[in-house]
């Protein structure tokens, strides 16, 4: 369940989302990281990672969200930008909006 966390000291342009997603990170070259997305905004996610990786902040990646419905797992893909490596994970941008978010505003 997602429910939106709003805080004065946030700088974000967009309200974020708590979330609980399995999210997998892929590097032009092929490299792959698996992780939680959290914090999920309109402009964003922090993917919260087991082990430090070293990714450098400005590097391109996609973006895969594993969502299930029932019996049924759906892979959404989208390009991002690492705007932020800390401790525990990886801050990145959309490039775009989600697939998912272009079908809702075209209905």
């Amino acid at each position: 369940m997602l429910s939106k966390i709003f805080t004065q000291k946030d700088r974000r342009g967009a309200p974020r989302s708590q979330a609980s997603l399995s999210a997998y990170l892929i590097t032009p070259s092929g490299h792959q990281l698996r992780g939680v997305a959290k914090n999920l905004s309109r402009s964003g996610v922090f993917v919260e990672t087991q082990t430090p990786e070293e990714w450098l902040v400005g590097e391109t990646a996609r973006l895969v969200f594993a969502l299930r419905k029932g019996n049924v797992i759906r892979l959404v893909r989208h390009s991002v930008l690492i705007v932020r490596e800390a401790r525990h994970g990886l801050g990145v941008a959309f490039w775009r909006l989600p697939s998912l978010q272009r079908r809702a505003g075209q209905a």
